[in-house]
């Protein structure tokens, strides 16, 4: 049976998010919303599985710049205590901030992260404002530095056998640093629309190479809609069989 004093915190947690969120949208840029508005149900079940099923409590988790990884971010710091944080999304920033932010009086901070002891580690660098996230030389010496046990890499599209993409030429280096940083689990996070894609820059070979310097790989994914064009459905379905050919594990939620 349901707790209704916890189902009225979630309640107001979920609407003080909300709030938070379109306020500031001024403060941030077209891209960025325009990608928060995008498959946004699927964006936040992704995060959900990734915060259940991939990463742990007392994890160190090296975490991409996108939307996508904003919702994570969000989801991660709500749900798990002590992890260590590296990323250079300044989304996942205010994510940070989003869940240690006071509520109204006497709610419950359960879910707000509020005593959670995460830590939130920014490597410095460049801010790019288009995608909301530092890059450039001081980035990526920081990132060099950090041992993670967890990656999680955002992407604008992936084929497999063509290459695993995004659409800014500054992002690259720091994509390719996370493609190929020794680590246990190395996790893709793609909505379907990013599947069978290409985009401007190729900063990895192939989607088969996830696993190079990584115990397990995984392509965390949503399903198509079902009313999705016959041809996108048969080449999502096709994309996904390649990859598990590739011993890559798929989950699609």
């Amino acid at each position: 049976m349901s707790d209704p004093k916890k189902d009225k915190s979630a309640e107001i947690l979920d609407a003080h998010i909300t709030t938070d969120k379109w306020d500031s949208e001024k403060q941030r840029g077209l891209y960025i919303l325009t990608k928060l508005e995008q498959q946004t149900k699927a964006k936040r079940a992704i995060a959900r599985q990734i915060a259940k099923e991939y990463v742990k409590d007392f994890d160190a988790v090296l975490l991409d710049a996108g939307s996508t990884a904003e919702f994570i971010a969000e989801e991660l710091f709500t749900v798990h205590k002590y992890l260590s944080v590296m990323t250079n999304n300044m989304g996942a920033y205010a994510a940070y901030a989003r869940t240690i932010a006071p509520l109204e009086e006497g709610v419950s901070t359960l879910r707000t992260g509020l005593m959670n002891g995460n830590e939130l580690l920014l490597p410095g660098g460049r801010y790019d404002a288009t995608y909301e996230a530092l890059l450039g030389d001081r980035t990526v010496d920081a990132i060099k530095t950090f041992t993670p046990n967890v990656i999680i890499l955002g992407v604008s599209g992936l084929r497999f056998g063509e290459g695993v993409f995004c659409h800014g030429t500054d992002e690259v280096r720091v994509k390719h640093l996370l493609w190929t940083i020794p680590t246990d689990t190395r996790v893709i996070a793609a909505d379907w629309t990013k599947i069978g894609k290409r985009d401007a820059h190729a900063f990895g070979p192939s989607v088969d190479g996830l696993g190079s310097r990584a115990l397990r790989a995984v392509v965390v994914t949503s399903k198509p809609p079902r009313d999705a064009p016959p041809e996108q459905q048969k080449a999502f379905d096709d994309q996904i069989r390649r990859i598990q050919d590739a011993n890559i594990h798929v989950d699609i939620v």
